[in-house]
């Protein structure tokens, strides 16, 4: 039997630059339902200098939980290494609901931006990662330093036609089969 007061709380203002019992500490909007499914999600990904992790921190999980940014943001701790990362910077990500909404990502772009976020900004969608897909080329989107506007790659033009595509071709054999069931609807009923 364990003795449960003696577990030590994990603390909830914890900074990244200090942290070593987790990987990643979480921020999250409040007004986000935390157990949604999330299978288009990506994120926008920030390499601050661990000098200044515990500040960026601090800025993002403030507007994340204040519900300026995206449903959720991480930043990465001391332990979080990847073999042939930059192990003088750690990762901070903000988190998008669907990485096809060209307007929910370059509103969450733009917030970023008036916290007085000028780096490089990245945009990797989460079925990347979870493919394994680091490095170059693996960006769905990219934010150069102090702009605005979305670099989009050829890569993600192609898969972003290839979804109004099949939206379109959807939306259209729907309206087809509304179409055959109302002609039908209307004829005599047969005997």
């Amino acid at each position: 039997m364990t003795d449960d007061s003696a577990r030590t709380e994990q603390p909830t203002q914890a900074q990244p630059a200090a942290s070593t019992h987790a990987p990643w500490l979480w921020a999250d909007n409040p007004s986000e339902h935390p157990d949604r499914e999330r299978l288009w999600s990506g994120k926008w990904l920030w390499f601050p200098p661990i000098c200044l992790l515990d500040a960026a921190w601090e800025t993002i999980r403030t507007a994340t939980r204040a519900g300026l940014l995206g449903y959720r943001s991480k930043a990465a701790t001391l332990i979080n290494t990847r073999p042939g990362s930059d192990d003088s910077r750690r990762p901070i990500c903000v988190y998008t609901h669907d990485w096809r909404d060209l307007d929910d990502a370059r509103r969450v772009l733009n917030a970023l931006r008036d916290l007085g976020i000028i780096d490089v900004l990245l945009y990797k969608t989460d079925s990347d990662t979870r493919r394994g897909w680091y490095g170059g080329g693996a960006s769905t989107y990219k934010a150069f330093p102090g702009r605005r506007d979305m670099n989009i790659p050829r890569r993600t033009e192609l898969l972003l036609e290839h979804h109004h595509t099949a939206r379109r071709d959807a939306r259209k054999a729907a309206e087809q089969r509304r179409h055959a069931l109302t002609q039908r609807a209307g004829l005599p009923a047969r005997g």
